[in-house]
Protein backbone atom coordinates (compact mmCIF):
# COMPACT_ATOMS: atom_id res chain seq x y z
CA UNK A 1 0.00 0.00 0.00
CA UNK A 2 1.28 3.05 -1.08
CA UNK A 3 0.56 5.98 1.25
CA UNK A 4 1.22 9.71 0.45
CA UNK A 5 -0.94 11.34 3.16
CA UNK A 6 -0.87 11.23 6.60
CA UNK A 7 -3.50 10.23 9.28
CA UNK A 8 -3.45 12.54 12.33
CA UNK A 9 -6.15 12.37 15.46
CA UNK A 10 -7.68 14.81 17.82
CA UNK A 11 -9.68 16.19 20.52
CA UNK A 12 -11.89 18.53 20.21
CA UNK A 13 -12.25 19.14 24.36
CA UNK A 14 -10.77 22.25 25.25
CA UNK A 15 -11.15 24.09 21.70
CA UNK A 16 -13.14 26.51 20.50
CA UNK A 17 -13.98 25.79 16.70
CA UNK A 18 -12.03 28.38 15.66
CA UNK A 19 -9.08 27.37 17.42
CA UNK A 20 -9.55 23.46 16.82
CA UNK A 21 -10.47 24.28 12.99
CA UNK A 22 -6.95 27.18 13.28
CA UNK A 23 -4.91 23.52 14.35
CA UNK A 24 -6.65 21.19 11.35
CA UNK A 25 -5.62 23.82 8.82
CA UNK A 26 -2.22 24.56 10.26
CA UNK A 27 -1.56 20.44 9.71
CA UNK A 28 -3.28 20.71 6.10
CA UNK A 29 -5.36 18.10 6.98
CA UNK A 30 -8.21 17.77 3.61
CA UNK A 31 -10.49 15.68 5.43
CA UNK A 32 -12.30 15.36 9.44
CA UNK A 33 -13.41 11.81 10.15
CA UNK A 34 -15.76 11.83 13.03
CA UNK A 35 -14.62 8.67 14.69
CA UNK A 36 -17.75 9.47 17.73
CA UNK A 37 -20.78 6.85 17.72
CA UNK A 38 -22.86 9.52 18.84
CA UNK A 39 -21.91 12.64 16.93
CA UNK A 40 -23.31 15.10 19.04
CA UNK A 41 -22.33 17.42 22.20
CA UNK A 42 -24.93 19.31 24.36
CA UNK A 43 -21.51 20.95 26.40
CA UNK A 44 -19.91 22.33 23.07
CA UNK A 45 -22.83 22.77 20.26
CA UNK A 46 -19.97 23.87 18.17
CA UNK A 47 -19.78 20.29 17.68
CA UNK A 48 -22.23 18.39 16.82
CA UNK A 49 -22.49 17.32 13.32
CA UNK A 50 -24.61 19.55 11.13
CA UNK A 51 -22.94 23.02 13.03
CA UNK A 52 -19.10 21.11 12.88
CA UNK A 53 -19.73 20.13 9.25
CA UNK A 54 -20.52 23.65 8.15
CA UNK A 55 -17.89 24.74 10.10
CA UNK A 56 -15.01 22.81 8.35
CA UNK A 57 -16.96 22.99 5.23
CA UNK A 58 -16.46 26.85 5.77
CA UNK A 59 -12.44 26.34 6.04
CA UNK A 60 -11.99 24.49 2.90
CA UNK A 61 -11.62 20.96 5.10
CA UNK A 62 -14.63 17.98 4.48
CA UNK A 63 -16.10 16.23 6.64
CA UNK A 64 -17.10 12.94 6.81
CA UNK A 65 -18.89 10.59 9.52
CA UNK A 66 -17.44 7.19 9.93
CA UNK A 67 -18.65 6.62 13.63
CA UNK A 68 -21.19 3.66 12.65
CA UNK A 69 -18.14 2.08 11.05
CA UNK A 70 -15.32 3.01 13.63
CA UNK A 71 -16.74 4.10 16.54
CA UNK A 72 -16.64 3.00 20.04
CA UNK A 73 -20.19 1.94 21.13
CA UNK A 74 -21.42 -0.38 18.44
CA UNK A 75 -25.39 -1.43 18.17
CA UNK A 76 -23.76 -4.82 17.30
CA UNK A 77 -24.94 -6.89 20.71
CA UNK A 78 -21.81 -9.20 19.79
CA UNK A 79 -19.32 -6.62 20.65
CA UNK A 80 -20.38 -6.36 24.05
CA UNK A 81 -19.70 -8.92 26.95
CA UNK A 82 -21.60 -8.43 30.17
CA UNK A 83 -22.40 -5.08 29.16
CA UNK A 84 -18.83 -3.56 28.09
CA UNK A 85 -17.51 -2.89 25.05
CA UNK A 86 -15.19 -5.51 23.34
CA UNK A 87 -12.01 -3.70 21.42
CA UNK A 88 -11.04 -7.47 20.26
CA UNK A 89 -14.74 -8.14 19.00
CA UNK A 90 -14.91 -4.60 17.77
CA UNK A 91 -11.72 -5.01 15.63
CA UNK A 92 -12.89 -8.30 14.46
CA UNK A 93 -16.10 -6.76 12.59
CA UNK A 94 -17.29 -6.67 9.36
CA UNK A 95 -18.15 -2.90 9.39
CA UNK A 96 -14.92 -2.14 11.46
CA UNK A 97 -12.63 -3.46 9.21
CA UNK A 98 -14.79 -1.74 6.15
CA UNK A 99 -14.06 1.71 8.26
CA UNK A 100 -10.37 0.98 8.04
CA UNK A 101 -10.39 0.17 4.41
CA UNK A 102 -11.58 3.72 3.73
CA UNK A 103 -8.93 5.09 5.74
CA UNK A 104 -6.03 2.92 4.05
CA UNK A 105 -8.07 4.43 0.73
CA UNK A 106 -8.17 8.29 1.67
CA UNK A 107 -4.34 7.94 3.13
CA UNK A 108 -3.34 7.10 -0.59
CA UNK A 109 -3.68 10.77 -1.50
CA UNK A 110 -4.97 13.07 1.43
CA UNK A 111 -4.47 13.81 4.96
CA UNK A 112 -7.14 12.28 7.23
CA UNK A 113 -7.98 13.13 10.74
CA UNK A 114 -9.76 11.10 13.65
CA UNK A 115 -11.93 13.48 15.52
CA UNK A 116 -13.23 12.02 18.87
CA UNK A 117 -13.34 14.25 22.43
CA UNK A 118 -10.92 12.77 24.15
CA UNK A 119 -7.80 15.92 24.94
CA UNK A 120 -5.53 12.59 25.83
CA UNK A 121 -5.47 10.35 22.42
CA UNK A 122 -4.14 7.46 25.10
CA UNK A 123 -7.67 7.77 26.96
CA UNK A 124 -9.55 7.69 23.44
CA UNK A 125 -10.48 4.95 21.11
CA UNK A 126 -9.16 6.58 18.09
CA UNK A 127 -5.88 5.66 19.46
CA UNK A 128 -6.24 2.81 20.80
CA UNK A 129 -8.60 0.87 19.26
CA UNK A 130 -8.35 2.24 15.73
CA UNK A 131 -5.35 2.89 14.99
CA UNK A 132 -3.78 -0.14 16.71
CA UNK A 133 -5.21 -1.84 13.93
CA UNK A 134 -3.85 0.32 11.06
CA UNK A 135 -0.35 -1.77 11.76
CA UNK A 136 1.04 -0.94 8.05
CA UNK A 137 0.49 2.94 8.70
CA UNK A 138 2.24 3.12 12.31
CA UNK A 139 5.18 5.62 10.78
CA UNK A 140 2.23 7.96 9.08
CA UNK A 141 0.45 8.60 12.35
CA UNK A 142 -0.06 11.63 14.39
CA UNK A 143 -1.82 12.50 17.67
CA UNK A 144 -2.13 16.25 18.29
CA UNK A 145 -2.73 17.42 21.42
CA UNK A 146 -5.07 20.58 22.75
CA UNK A 147 -1.54 22.87 22.74
CA UNK A 148 -0.98 21.76 18.89
CA UNK A 149 1.90 19.79 20.36
CA UNK A 150 2.57 16.43 18.19
CA UNK A 151 2.94 12.46 19.25
CA UNK A 152 4.18 9.78 17.04
CA UNK A 153 2.44 6.52 17.69
CA UNK A 154 5.65 4.36 18.01
CA UNK A 155 5.81 7.78 21.30
CA UNK A 156 2.21 7.08 22.02
CA UNK A 157 3.02 3.37 22.37
CA UNK A 158 6.03 3.54 24.51
CA UNK A 159 4.10 5.88 26.97
CA UNK A 160 1.09 3.56 27.44
CA UNK A 161 3.68 1.16 28.04
CA UNK A 162 5.66 3.02 30.95
CA UNK A 163 2.07 3.84 32.02
CA UNK A 164 1.03 0.37 33.04
CA UNK A 165 4.67 -0.02 34.45
CA UNK A 166 5.60 -3.00 31.58
CA UNK A 167 9.05 -1.56 29.84
CA UNK A 168 11.31 -4.60 29.88
CA UNK A 169 14.39 -3.87 32.05
CA UNK A 170 17.00 -3.11 28.88
CA UNK A 171 19.42 -5.56 30.35
CA UNK A 172 16.75 -8.39 30.50
CA UNK A 173 15.35 -7.27 27.28
CA UNK A 174 14.51 -10.17 24.53
CA UNK A 175 13.34 -10.39 21.27
CA UNK A 176 9.89 -9.78 20.96
CA UNK A 177 9.49 -8.59 24.94
CA UNK A 178 8.83 -5.23 23.34
CA UNK A 179 6.06 -6.19 21.42
CA UNK A 180 4.73 -8.06 23.98
CA UNK A 181 4.63 -5.03 26.06
CA UNK A 182 2.77 -3.21 23.59
CA UNK A 183 0.35 -5.85 23.09
CA UNK A 184 -0.31 -6.01 26.72
CA UNK A 185 -0.54 -2.23 27.03
CA UNK A 186 -3.13 -1.88 25.05
CA UNK A 187 -5.15 -5.22 26.28
CA UNK A 188 -5.09 -3.22 29.55
CA UNK A 189 -6.27 0.41 28.25
CA UNK A 190 -8.59 -0.89 26.14
CA UNK A 191 -10.34 -2.49 28.81
CA UNK A 192 -10.16 0.68 31.14
CA UNK A 193 -11.73 2.51 28.56
CA UNK A 194 -14.04 0.34 26.87
CA UNK A 195 -17.55 1.34 26.93
CA UNK A 196 -20.07 0.15 29.35
CA UNK A 197 -23.77 0.64 29.22
CA UNK A 198 -25.27 1.78 31.98
CA UNK A 199 -27.97 -0.72 32.28
CA UNK A 200 -26.60 -3.88 30.83
CA UNK A 201 -28.54 -6.12 28.74
CA UNK A 202 -28.99 -9.32 29.31
CA UNK A 203 -28.31 -11.00 25.53
CA UNK A 204 -26.90 -14.48 25.14
CA UNK A 205 -24.73 -13.22 22.32
CA UNK A 206 -22.78 -11.39 25.21
CA UNK A 207 -21.48 -14.72 26.57
CA UNK A 208 -17.81 -14.95 26.76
Amino acid sequence: MTIMGRLFTIGYSGHSAESFINLVTQNKIDVVCDVRSTPFSAYKPDFSRALFKAHLNRSGVKYKFLGDLLGARPTDRTCYVAGQATYERISNSSFFQEGLSRIKIGTRSLNLALVCSERDPIECHRAILVCRNLPDMQDHITHIHTDGRSESQPDLDARLVDMFGLTPPPLLQEEGDWSKAVSNAYKKQGEAIAYREKYPRDNKDEQS
